[in-house]
């Protein structure tokens, strides 16, 4: 029921690891092959143990991808305990992508989910409030619908919390699409088709089951490419690939014509629609100003020297600030490399000249710049120095808030002239603002400048530990499905 979720989460958060304490017995055990747009990627395995009165739910996952022609190696996993009788006891992800690693566990008390991070740095505390609303377990949900199987249900509505996305209610819809007889491992069984949507992640999937409620085929369309599940034999999920899936150049979007980038651009007019005809949304915020239209297309204008002025919500935000496992301000080395970067600065120098400062500082200080990395935390960054434009992101993030200026991340794409096609292309991206005298500046440590007029914001995010994944939900109404219009003749190059 929560492969959907399960696959969401692999395109925003890496995960790895399981526990090794208590005396776990095996009682159930299945293996599935996982294929991109058709390629074989990897495997998942999941796993169901008992201990006494508790369950443990695992789902254990290696992934080989590839990002503009570098292979990356992915392994993540979860695990959830709980009671026989549906009590949630803990939580614990891990992950691992070419040599980095991060934690996070859930420990649920009585009045509060204790929750600690960690991505290379000290550990992040965080006490976060229970839901309000009643949620099921995973064994309490696989409970649930094979009770709605005998009834005879066509539609199933149901709550739960998934480590993918982090501690709060998901709202999961299922609908039945059919029912058939399916060859599962040499058996003949009667399963259930269901259509498969949740309230976090804008994306539908189908989901096969049999009557007991194991998974035997998932399949969604990530934007990044279609990713499918199939149940299999150990032998065969793990069956050697034939082919890395490529999940970069597809992306690519090639306005109409070429763009003029420079720094004596200032200004840029754009229209932003959807390849699928459906309606966009996409946020004012830093340079960017969104003007929806009656097609369901958007008008971006982007002016570099007319910043958006930060919400009351925004100003009042405390996690822009906050210490977190993916953006440690507190980190030793983040906060060394931030007093290095600002220490020649003049007294008296403005917050705008600090972050300048600071986004001149990230452009050099990481050195090996490469897309082999998944998504590490600044203070992974601080001490490896290397990493894509993700990496340069968030470690700009940590180090204006080590100084005391909020920041956030920025997901979109930034126009990369000169490269793929004829008129250059838009390549997706991240980059980060600040907060600075009311308004968000956009900085882009990955560019000699400090900023462009070519970058086109799709969602932001705080980088909170539990709401990061949640916030990039918005990534996959949009990636794979935006077309670029360039709308003033003025700033078109000849």
């Amino acid at each position: 029921m929560m492969k959907l979720i399960l696959k969401v989460s692999l395109a925003v958060a890496i995960i790895f690891g399981t526990a090794t304490w208590a005396d776990w017995q095996p009682q159930e055990e299945n293996w599935y092959g996982v294929t991109i747009d058709g390629a074989k990627s990897g495997w998942v395995k999941e796993v169901i143990e008992t201990d006494g009165n508790l369950i443990r739910t695992s789902k254990t996952q290696e992934m080989t991808l590839s990002r503009g022609g570098i292979v990356i190696s992915i392994k993540m996993a979860t695990e959830f305990i709980e009671t026989s009788d549906g009590k949630p006891v803990s939580v614990k992800s891990t992950q691992e992508a070419m040599g980095q690693s991060s934690e996070t566990t859930w420990v649920f008390k009585k009045d509060n989910i204790e929750m600690t991070s960690v991505a290379g740095g000290t550990p992040i505390l965080k006490a976060i409030d229970l839901p309000e609303s009643n949620w099921l377990t995973p064994q309490g949900v696989r409970r649930l619908f094979v009770s709605k199987l005998k009834d005879g249900v066509d539609e199933i509505t149901y709550q739960t919390m998934s480590p993918e996305i982090g501690p709060k209610v998901v709202t999961i819809m299922m609908k039945k699409l059919g029912a058939e007889d399916q060859d599962i491992l040499g058996e003949t069984v009667p399963v259930t088709i269901w259509e498969t949507s949740n309230d976090i992640m804008p994306m539908v999937g189908t989901e096969t089951y049999t009557n007991d409620g194991i998974g035997v085929e998932s399949k969604m369309d990530a934007g990044i490419g279609i990713f499918q599940s199939t149940i299999m034999s150990q032998h065969e999920a793990m069956s050697p690939l034939n082919e890395i899936p490529e999940l970069m150049v597809s992306l690519f979007v090639e306005p109409n014509v070429p763009i003029q980038n420079d720094a004596s651009q200032r200004e840029l007019t754009l229209k932003v629609k959807t390849k699928d005809k459906s309606k966009l949304s996409l946020p004012t915020t830093g340079s960017q100003r969104a003007t929806a239209q009656d097609d369901g297309s958007v008008i971006l204008n982007i002016n570099l020297d007319a910043p958006a002025e930060a919400t009351e919500a925004e100003l009042n935000n405390k996690e822009y600030l906050a210490a977190t496992a993916l953006c440690d301000g507190t980190d030793r080395a983040v906060a060394a490399i931030a007093a290095e970067a600002i220490e020649d600065l003049p007294e008296g120098a403005s917050d705008l000249d600090k972050a300048l400062a600071l986004r001149s500082k990230v452009f050099t200080y990481i050195s090996d710049k490469n897309m082999s990395t998944a998504f590490a935390s600044a203070s992974q960054t601080a001490r490896d120095k290397k990493g894509d434009c993700s990496e340069h992101g968030v470690l700009l993030c940590g180090l204006l808030r080590s100084i005391g200026i909020p920041s956030r991340g920025v997901m979109g794409m930034v126009y990369v002239p000169d490269f793929y096609a004829e008129n250059g292309v838009f390549a997706w991206h991240m980059w980060s603002q600040a907060l600075i005298d009311g308004k968000w500046i956009d900085l882009d440590a990955t560019l000699q400048l400090p900023y462009t007029v070519g970058h086109i914001a799709t969602t932001t995010t705080s980088l909170s530990d539990d709401a990061f994944a949640a916030e990039m939900g918005g990534l996959f109404a949009t990636i794979g499905n935006l077309e670029v219009e360039v709308v003033t003749d003025d700033i078109n190059s000849p």
